[in-house]
């Protein structure tokens, strides 16, 4: 049986964050709106990157803010041991 962890990180300035990683989840949990690489994620939004067994996602993704408020998103990673 595969084993994986979840690691959970919080972001509130703009940065890149490296995926290698099976799924990748990004919460907007902050009061602006997120840009994932051009995408925008609007306060309480997600987006997810699923993988299949055996896939390694190694997107570099650049997240930055846009508007007043709370810059912050959760960024969750499922990876296989």
């Amino acid at each position: 049986m595969p084993k994986f962890y979840e690691d959970f990180i919080l972001y509130n300035q703009p940065s890149e964050i490296k995926s290698d990683c099976n799924s990748l989840t990004v919460v907007n949990t902050g009061t602006t709106t997120a840009i994932l690489n051009g995408l925008e994620i609007l306060p309480g939004d997600q987006y997810i990157s699923q993988g299949n067994e055996s896939e390694l996602n190694t997107t570099r993704y650049r997240i930055s803010f846009s508007g007043v408020g709370t810059e912050q998103v959760y960024v969750i990673r499922k990876i296989y041991i």
